[in-house]
């Protein structure tokens, strides 16, 4: 072949040669390399696989001895789960071997235990890993699995801060127990009316809570109209309106169009003038008006701050609204109060004097051009007004924002975040989305809030919940459906006329400000009681701060309401006496001393503010409700903080009739 051989190789080609293969030298050179290559590859993968993250953790507990009952290696070997019904196979386990127990003591790493018992409800057999931790389940690495941030296409691993967005996927309902900070983003998605805008599971557009423009030219003045469309939160800072970064030329546009006449003609009702401010402002602290509006940031937050409503709204209008806030703002949540024309007057007084404070800035107070109310309309339907405010003539509300059903998976372009130096991740920008809008899009329609850091962190966690692909049902939990139906009769145009469900809830409708549900109330409070305490409403739990508005209402009115709950507003479950005998007190007011109620509640004269005052509670709590709740206070108010003790039937009974023993003391609200 002209080149000399070496022994080695004119052995090996001889032997070839011998078998009748014939093979020339190269080839079988080649046939050699490969052999020691794939020889060395095999061997690199076993290496490779010994070593293997999932392998080392194994044979870490197997030296414990914490592998199967009896030491033996049952749990060795690569492990998966695979939920069928989702398509999602999760090999977590292979290295995070005992998530349900703390067997081995370890205190980091993948062999610690799960922490805070979230197993109980949520057994990895059902649930894998990845559906609550996100990350990639089928890897069998801690890189490749996601721990270590997000890899091109693949999801990362949630963060701590962002796990709960991962529990809104199954818990649809609007305050799921545990994820406090997704129940908040959601809260504030209705708060501030986002789904006027937006369409979002869940959400319904009825929810809408934005006052009519109607009549807009009776209430305000030029001044403060610009004020507020300049920058609604310098002139009340707690609003839930936005601030569109109207230009100035807008802002004249918008206010021409407002101040055109829309809507009926004001009522003419007396009132508007001659009052005495030092008696409306008794009225006003008489009839608890803070405990929805607040006076310069302290008090309630149902209504607008009144801290310049004087400066803002006319005598005229006041006096209209005072006597019947219905006929101008027919979805208002402000009650009827049954004030008459005197107070009217006295409290109109009141508040143009000390409530009519000019909010901050400069503004004229001239009309703004006629000719510019055609360009104000235009803007009004660019920027969506409609979706919130009614207004008469005005243009058809629409939906002017994306849909937002799936947000939780869009696919960013991050070039245009990077050059503004933003983390290009979607959390972050949807942070970012909410709290500045114009720094992530210029000439973003989106109207800025004023979110601080800890509101925009829970909107971006509640809207990182909204993903493309829906959970089957068998996996999600939801409020229950409730069927509500509006009282009818002479008790329906009462809790019409005084706004009840502002306040309290009845069939799942209403408001939450108030604890005290309408569902089972003629179970709970004796009907004296109920009676007593809408004449004359009186603190019941000392430490909240809302009070229920004195509403004027009448001695006849009060007991159609007081007849209707007793009688229909009740719970068969709640029914029944116990015994009141002295052995059974003397019972109870040991349990009451070795459970240290007193430390929340009053009993005598001594106890704490948290929980109502006891004394007199048996004119006021029927028995069977008192047992019922003490028994299971949770069934009753989920988020109540009254503790569950666990008390058996003769114990809870023994407690109620004690407590219902205490006698009232003078002059703390109605007997």
């Amino acid at each position: 072949m002209g080149v000399a051989m070496g022994p080695v190789r004119r052995i090996f080609v001889k032997r070839l040669s011998g078998t009748g293969f014939g093979l020339p030298s190269r080839v079988v050179l080649l046939f050699g390399l490969g052999s020691l290559a794939l020889l060395a590859t095999t061997l690199g993968a076993f290496w490779h696989e010994y070593r293997a993250e999932w392998r080392l953790w194994q044979r870490r507990l197997e030296a414990t001895a914490h592998v199967g009952p009896d030491g033996g290696s049952d749990e060795l070997g690569l492990r998966q789960i695979w939920l069928r019904d989702i398509d999602r196979v999760d090999r977590c386990t292979s290295c995070h071997l005992r998530p349900e127990d703390g067997s081995t003591n370890e205190t980091s790493g993948p062999l610690r235990a799960h922490p805070a018992g979230w197993l109980a409800a949520h057994r990895v057999d059902r649930f894998g890993c990845t559906v609550c931790h996100g990350g990639v389940g089928e890897a069998t690495s801690r890189s490749a699995a996601g721990h270590a941030g997000q890899r091109a296409g693949l999801e990362p691993m949630a963060s701590r801060e962002l796990m709960e967005a991962r529990c809104g996927t199954c818990h649809l309902e609007r305050r799921p127990r545990g994820a406090e900070i997704l129940a908040r983003g959601r809260a504030r998605i209705a708060e501030f009316n986002c789904i006027a805008c937006h369409e979002i599971p869940g959400f319904d557009a009825r929810e809408v809570k934005a006052p009519r423009l109607d009549g807009l030219a009776r209430k305000v003045s030029p001044s403060w109209l610009r004020r507020w469309l300049t920058h609604p939160r310098d002139v009340l800072p707690r609003t839930r309106m936005g601030d569109f970064r109207l230009t100035h030329d807008e802002v004249e546009g918008l206010a021409a169009f407002l101040l055109e006449p829309h809507g009926p003609a004001l009522p003419s009702v007396p009132g508007a003038s001659g009052g005495d401010p030092t008696r409306g402002g008794e009225i006003f602290r008489r009839s608890r008006c803070v405990t929805c509006h607040a006076v310069d940031g302290r008090g309630g937050t149902m209504g607008p701050d009144l801290a310049s409503v004087g400066a803002k709204a006319s005598a005229a209008w006041l006096a209209a609204w005072i006597t019947d806030p219905h006929a101008l703002q027919s979805a208002t949540r402000m009650p009827r109060f049954g004030f008459s024309e005197a107070e009217v007057r006295d409290l109109v007084a009141y508040i143009v004097t000390e409530l009519g404070a000019e909010p901050p800035g400069e503004a004229s107070n001239d009309r703004p051009d006629a000719a510019l109310s055609e360009k104000g309309r235009a803007i009004f339907e660019r920027r969506g007004c409609g979706s919130c405010h009614g207004l008469t003539d005005g243009p058809t509300a629409a939906r002017i924002g994306p849909k937002l059903s799936s947000i939780g998976d869009r696919v960013l372009e991050q070039a245009p975040l990077v050059e503004r130096g933003l983390k290009p991740t979607l959390p972050n920008w949807l942070f970012l989305k909410v709290q500045a809008p114009d720094a992530v899009l210029e000439g973003a329609r989106m109207p800025t809030f004023g979110f601080n850091e800890r509101q925009a962190a829970e909107l971006a966690v509640a809207l990182s919940s909204l993903r493309l692909r829906e959970m089957p049902a068998a996996r999600t939990t939801r409020d229950q459906a409730l069927s509500f139906d509006e009282p009818q009769g002479e008790f329906g145009t009462l809790v019409r006329r005084y706004r009840c469900l502002s306040c309290h809830s009845l069939a799942g409708a209403g408001g939450t400000l108030s604890t005290v549900s309408f569902d089972r109330i003629g179970s709970q409070l004796s009907r004296d009681y109920i009676e007593a305490f809408i004449l004359e409403p009186a603190a019941v739990r000392v430490s909240i701060a809302e009070r229920m508005p004195r509403l004027g209402v009448t001695a006849v009115e009060a007991r159609v309401l007081a007849d209707h709950m007793a009688r229909v507003l009740v719970d068969d479950r709640l029914t029944g006496d116990i015994a009141s005998d002295p052995a059974t007190i003397e019972r109870g007011k040991r349990l009451f001393d070795r459970l240290g109620c007193v430390g929340c509640h009053i009993a005598g004269e001594s106890g704490g503010y948290v929980g109502p005052d006891l004394n007199g509670s048996g004119k006021r709590l029927k028995p069977g409700w008192t047992v019922e709740w003490l028994r299971a206070p949770g069934r009753w108010k989920p988020e109540t903080l009254q503790p569950d003790y666990g008390l058996s039937r003769e114990e809870a009974e023994a407690l109620a009739a004690y407590t219902l023993s205490l006698p009232p003391r003078k002059g703390k609200g109605p007997q």
